[in-house]
């Protein structure tokens, strides 16, 4: 995405005195049009402005609604002083990519059957998406005839078994005031004002068939169906996501979730009863913002915890709103200094969708990178200049005094380590080999090599510029090309 289209303006034009949206794209565009704001589209130029109309203070209102949704998803958005707000509302992944998330998971489709069940989803006859899209239509014609102001207007498909009265008809016919909303479409000031009707019979039934009524409403399931084996596939109406006190919900999401994201991750599950790894749990979530505001009013009473071998942590918690899905937020890592944190932005948490496998594209495309990118500043910061190694990598760091610093990924390159003599401090996790015997530190050094060799992790020696490294510290390079070990999901 081009770095000009992450920049719009808001702000009032001064001769007209209309709230203006300029630049972004698509997908600021349609934050916009959620928002209530109108696009204009010219012949140079496309830009969004706010309704007209509107009661006094409402346009002021929809821009800061604008400026809050743009920048909670990451677009810069420069604005009048009016509409400026450090509010960011919570953004949830719209129904349309859920719909769309079809057409991928068609696409990766091996059989006929996988293609199959996805498009089942579409034509299921009770929930699926086009039965839902008919509940849709019928609702908006329903809605569009409810407003009509005269007998001309009435539709001619109510059901002649409606409890209707006379005094509902002639309500019907009396003209209904209409206010504009911020989205700039009329509305009745109340629904209990519209005549209430059925919907016209089916025109493809026999004579003698039922006329087909309209359902009665039901909250939709915005979610894709679990994979198939999927330890907590819903089988009733209390089954579903929103019912967060279902543990086994949680957890399954969680194994899923760490199956899909790039790398290896695994997944563990902390129950109520483990209180005190809850406790030192929410002390370590690296949020000030969604996540932080939830553990507010909720304090943590289950998590599960996705954990990557180089140390970086995701947990995922409850949402306690009425919406389905659950948060997930970065925990800081152990045992660093509170220094090491300083001017370094937190990377907060999102809301994920109900749906693992979006929740993981959520995860991968936002909150991930942020994470590294604050995970790589503090660990640079806590190292104090020594250079930070590699899963499959350990850089050693010649230090002014003549000792070797390191920074191990893992737990078996740190055992290698220990085992040499290199002490670890517990405050930064830094491994120290001393320099008060430099032939004990070469034969250190020698051993190390082939035996982090032997794990398939490589080593790396940097050298200052004011100092000449021991000719023989570091083993020479085998003749064959080593691959390093590389990790696939």
């Amino acid at each position: 995405m081009p770095p000009a289209d992450r920049f719009l303006t808001v702000r009032r034009d001064p001769h007209s005195e209309e709230v203006l949206a300029r630049g972004g794209d698509p997908e600021a565009h349609s934050v916009l049009q959620r928002t209530g704001f109108v696009p204009v589209v010219r012949v140079h130029e496309t830009y969004h402005r706010a309704p007209t109309n509107l009661i006094e203070g409402d346009d002021t209102r929809l821009g800061i609604e604008a400026v809050a949704r743009l920048r909670a998803v990451g677009y810069h958005v420069d604005c009048d002083e009016d509409f400026d707000t450090d509010r960011r509302p919570v953004h949830d992944l719209p129904l349309g990519a859920t719909v769309a998330h079809l057409a991928k998971r068609i696409r990766e489709a091996t059989t006929t059957w996988d293609a199959a069940g996805v498009l089942t989803e579409l034509t299921a006859a009770h929930d699926g998406i086009l039965a839902a899209l008919e509940e849709v239509i019928i609702a908006t014609a329903e809605f569009h005839d409810g407003l009509g102001d005269g007998p001309t207007r009435t539709s001619p498909a109510v059901c002649a078994t409606s409890p209707t009265s006379v005094s509902e008809q002639s309500a019907a016919t009396s003209p209904i005031p209409v206010t504009p909303s911020p989205t700039g479409m009329s509305r009745t000031p109340a629904a209990a004002s519209a005549p209430k009707r059925c919907p016209p019979p089916n025109a493809s039934a026999p004579p003698s068939a039922p006329a087909r009524h309209h359902r009665a409403p039901r909250r939709p399931h915005h979610r894709l169906p679990w994979p198939p084996g999927y330890a907590a596939d819903p089988t009733s109406p209390k089954d579903t996501m929103h019912h967060h006190d279902n543990s086994e919900r949680l957890a399954s999401y969680a194994d899923v979730l760490a199956g899909e994201l790039p790398g290896t991750w695994t997944s563990s599950y902390h129950p109520p009863e483990h209180k005190d790894d809850l406790a030192e749990l929410s002390d370590r979530i690296w949020d000030l913002d969604l996540v932080a505001g939830s553990l507010a009013e909720h304090p943590l009473q289950q998590a599960a915890v996705l954990s990557r071998p180089d140390g970086a942590q995701l947990v995922l918690l409850e949402r306690h709103d009425e919406r389905d899905g659950f948060l997930v937020a970065a925990v800081a890592p152990r045992a660093l200094p509170d220094e090491a944190y300083r001017a370094v932005p937190e990377p907060n948490g999102i809301a994920l969708a109900d749906d693992p496998f979006l929740g993981a594209e959520q995860v991968a495309g936002d909150l991930l990178a942020r994470y590294e990118a604050a995970l790589a500043q503090v660990r640079h910061n806590a190292l104090g200049g020594i250079q930070p190694s590699q899963p499959d990598r350990v850089v050693l760091t010649w230090q002014q005094d003549g000792s070797v610093a390191a920074a191990p990924v893992g737990d078996a390159a740190g055992a290698v380590l220990a085992a040499h003599g290199f002490i670890q401090d517990p405050q930064t996790g830094i491994y120290r080999l001393g320099a008060d015997d430099t032939r004990a530190q070469a034969r250190a050094l020698r051993a190390i090599g082939p035996q982090l060799d032997a794990l398939g992790i490589g080593t790396a020696l940097q050298h200052p510029a004011a100092r000449t490294a021991p000719s023989a510290v570091m083993p020479p390079a085998p003749a064959a090309t080593r691959t390093p070990a590389s990790r696939a999901r």
